[in-house]
């Protein structure tokens, strides 16, 4: 968790100089803040139930920053975001469920 939050941080510091003169600023940083919450539910889900919202607020989160600057081209990577997280969520509840099934 760390890592995370250092290299977060980073992001956070460096961004700063990049979105200063955008009207939009805390949107951003709320978004970003939002999308390192749900890394941090994730690393430290007691469950899976838990495990599945961080991926999901990850997977939500994700999509709005891919399209913070409302353009044709990122909303075109927005829609490769939401399906790549799609994916994910089909992996993440197959291991879920073969967890399970060996914990019988």
């Amino acid at each position: 968790m760390g890592v995370v939050l250092f290299i977060s941080a980073c992001i956070i510091y460096y961004s700063g100089g990049y979105i200063a003169g955008d009207r939009n600023y805390e949107r951003f940083f709320c978004l970003v803040l939002l999308f390192v919450g749900s890394i941090v539910l994730m690393i430290l889900s007691p469950n899976c139930i838990s495990i599945l919202l961080g991926w999901d607020g990850l997977g939500l989160v994700s999509y709005c920053l891919v399209i913070y600057y409302q353009n044709n081209k990122s909303y075109n990577a927005g829609m490769i975001t939401i399906l790549s997280n799609r994916v994910g969520d089909i992996g993440l509840l197959i291991g879920i469920g073969w967890l399970i099934r060996l914990g019988d």
